[in-house]
């Protein structure tokens, strides 16, 4: 989970997004999706975190960023718990962050930089996600977003305004990455390097993990690994659904309504020709007559094209008039009176000269009102069908906006409410792991999952792609805990005998890799050891090959020659053992294509290298510190959360 983030923070891009995805919403607003975003004032007492320059990062602001990072992913179908995100080091992050924030801002500030409130005004109006009807900035639009989601907008241009600074800043201080190649060289040599070796393993299968353990074994095993079957946090969500299905009866086509469609149909359903047109422009005449003449003696347009280093393009199924606005008139006139095979051309317009043959024509009939009717009955339906959703769903919103509760809202629109199990994030049933979410219950536990509390309004969401929605209601919030051990008896059973196996696994692979460095073969040393398996298995690559490979192989590029090391296998299944038999280094200075590659690749992380540096020194300027205490009362709050 954290992954994604800590990579993302390495590139220069990655580096200025960050501040948005710990809190800043103007990417939020960009995606159209501002769902959970709130003002994280309300009057609760805070502590200080850590001061840069004058500013405070509160420990309320960086709890509501950290939520607030969790319910997205949670909303996006991600099981991420508070205890998940804590142990992969994600407070540490979030407060740095917050941190490398507030030095631009402060470091900005202190330069005399200033965004107008002019730009923010701009950035707002060019917001989509503001538009009205006409795709203008509607400033009604504006002010309902912010307060569908409790955003003060003086929070929102504050924001805005941060996230300004630190494009600014990072922006400047990464142009210019030019390397010499006395840098290049010894990165791209790396990649040449070949190192050969063998790589044996050492099953946990294979082991004898001892007797089945007692109640009392059984029970400490299952406290001290309590996580390992923790069922992350369900919730159980109220919803009643609006789809096309339910209504598409009363919206029916009427006579009345066919006939004025066939009526006010123009030429649709007159008899009409299509054709099948092969198209070449050429820029000089002198060659488009030549090849217009080679087209006309029987040579295909497309091998004639080739030969002159052109392609044609194609029109399928074209009648006249689209041809004529994509060509000229004179051209859909030429193409439309010639016969099918018919060579026309060359004819001259602002591209150049263009030749152009019939390849197939196809003449379609007139169609009666009869004739007619299910096509236009059809289309007439599902208009009428998208209209009175988008009026339900409409007068619904109107009822959210004016305080309705779920029950009213659901008896205004004649709705049956239905309830959801308890379901984890994106609809997961984690008691049963052949239950299959269909999309519309998990989008709208997607729904359930970005409220707050169960005392959030009613949220209406789409769940199909005819207009079909739910209004969604959160119910009941089920906290992450491990399962009973009563439940899993034969499971933690079975994980306690693994674990004891692996641990003689490991000492038999710690065993192999003393007798390897000590100089014995690798088939010896597994079979002095006790080790049974597969034999082992000889490497030899190339560093620049082993991006695909196995871990265990691009461990042997990060290990001295003459050397043995042990690495885990997926899922416990043992350990593999890595002997290190030879390095043979390449020197790449007079490789172009591998220098070319390798001051590629360093262009693109020098420039999150220089913004690294550059946040660094602007922290060193500037006056930072940390309230360790107060950090420490944050995680254990949020460790509480967590299991709770």
């Amino acid at each position: 989970m954290l992954s994604f983030f800590r990579n993302f923070t390495k590139s220069r891009y990655g580096l200025i997004a960050v501040f948005l995805f710990l809190g800043l919403i103007a990417i939020a607003f960009a995606a159209g999706d501002i769902t959970g975003i709130r003002n994280s004032g309300g009057g609760a007492t805070s502590s200080t975190l850590a001061t840069v320059g004058g500013e405070k990062i509160k420990d309320t602001d960086v709890k509501d960023r950290i939520d607030r990072f969790i319910r997205n992913l949670q909303r996006e179908g991600q099981s991420v718990t508070m205890a998940q995100f804590l142990a992969q080091g994600g407070l540490d992050v979030a407060i740095d962050e917050m941190i490398n924030q507030a030095a631009l801002v402060e470091f900005a500030k202190k330069s005399g930089m200033q965004v107008s409130k002019k730009l923010i005004d701009t950035e707002i109006a060019s917001n989509p996600s503001f538009a009205g009807i006409d795709g203008k900035f509607s400033q009604q639009n504006f002010e309902k977003v912010l307060a569908d989601n409790r955003l003060a907008p003086a929070l929102f241009r504050e924001s805005m305004m941060r996230e300004r600074f630190g494009n600014w800043l990072i922006n400047r201080a990464t142009i210019g990455t030019d390397i010499p190649n006395g840098v290049v060289a010894p990165y791209a040599s790396l990649l040449l390097e070949r190192r050969a070796g063998i790589v044996g393993m050492v099953n946990t299968a294979q082991m004898d993990p001892g007797a089945d353990p007692d109640d009392k074994a059984l029970n400490a095993y299952y406290v001290s690994h309590r996580a390992r079957y923790l069922v992350p946090q369900r919730r159980i969500v109220r919803y009643a659904t609006v789809m096309p299905d339910q209504i598409r009866a009363q919206q029916t086509a009427t006579e009345a309504e066919i006939a004025d469609a066939y009526k006010k149909a123009g030429t649709r359903f007159a008899a009409t020709e299509k054709r099948g047109v092969r198209q070449l422009v050429v820029l000089d005449q002198a060659t488009a007559n030549r090849i217009a003449g080679e087209v006309k003696g029987g040579k295909a347009l497309a091998a004639a094209a080739q030969a002159a280093g052109l392609e044609p393009s194609n029109f399928e199924g074209v009648e006249k008039a689209e041809l004529g606005r994509q060509t000229t008139a004179a051209i859909a006139d030429a193409a439309f009176a010639a016969a099918q095979g018919g060579v026309v051309g060359p004819i001259k317009s602002q591209l150049g000269w263009h030749i152009l043959v019939v390849e197939k024509i196809e003449k379609i009939a007139a169609k009666s009102l009869d004739q007619a009717r299910e096509e236009l009955s059809t289309e007439i339906t599902q208009r009428k069908t998208a209209q009175a959703l988008a009026d339900i769903r409409q007068k619904i919103e109107d009822g959210v906006g004016d305080g309705k509760n779920f029950a009213e809202l659901l008896a205004d629109a004649k709705l049956t409410a239905q309830v959801t199990p308890a379901l984890a994030a994106g609809g997961i049933d984690p008691d049963n792991e052949a239950y299959k979410p269909d999309p519309a219950t998990a989008a709208i536990m997607r729904g359930g999952f970005a409220m707050e509390n169960p005392d959030d309004d009613s949220q209406i969401v789409q769940v199909s792609p005819e207009g079909g929605f739910a209004i969604v209601k959160l119910d009941r919030i089920v906290a992450a805990a491990p399962r009973p051990l009563a439940g899993i008896r034969d499971k933690v059973k079975g994980d306690y005998l693994t674990d004891k196996a692996l641990e003689k696994a490991k000492a038999v692979a710690t065993a192999v890799v003393a007798a390897l460095n000590k100089g014995v073969p690798m088939e010896k040393a597994l079979a002095d050891a006790g080790a049974k398996g597969p034999p082992p298995k000889p490497f030899d690559f190339k560093r620049q090959e082993i991006a695909q490979k196995e871990n265990f192989i691009k461990m042997a590029f990060s290990m001295q020659p003459k050397t043995a090391r042990m690495l885990d296998a997926p899922n416990r299944s043992g350990f593999y053992i890595v002997y290190l038999g030879t390095v043979e280094p390449h020197d790449a200075s007079g490789d172009a294509m591998a220098m070319a590659g390798m001051r590629s690749a360093l262009q693109q992380q020098i420039p999150a290298e220089y913004a690294r540096e550059f946040i660094r020194a602007i922290r060193g300027d500037l006056k930072v510190t940390r309230n360790e205490a107060a950090i420490a009362r944050l995680r254990a709050d949020l460790t509480r959360q967590g299991t709770r």
